[in-house]
């Protein structure tokens, strides 16, 4: 079957999830499993924190719209990109 990460929305939910298993460790962004009938290779829990990603902002795109003028209006880029939170890339690593 393979290890299996399953995705809690909120942080309560994961640990309501462990619960029900025998826990290997808990560490700060995850929770491991120890193997069992209904994962024969454990598992481990995650939970999200928030925006994890969020639309570029203006001036990512071009310099001149790092400065708000009525002149730049409106700003829509070719195509919309995206960029992970500073605040929140820690917690894409396990």
């Amino acid at each position: 079957m393979g290890y299996v990460c399953i995705l809690a929305e909120k942080t309560n939910q994961a640990k309501a999830y462990a619960e029900a298993f025998e826990v290997v460790k808990r560490e700060k962004k995850h929770i491991e499993l120890k193997s069992c009938s209904t994962f024969p290779d454990g598992a481990i829990i995650t939970w999200g924190i928030g925006h994890l990603v969020g639309l570029k902002m203006p001036g990512d795109y071009k310099e001149e719209w790092k400065r708000w003028d009525l002149e730049n209006l409106p700003i829509i880029p070719g195509q919309f990109e995206y960029k992970v939170s500073e605040d929140k890339k820690h917690n894409l690593m396990l």
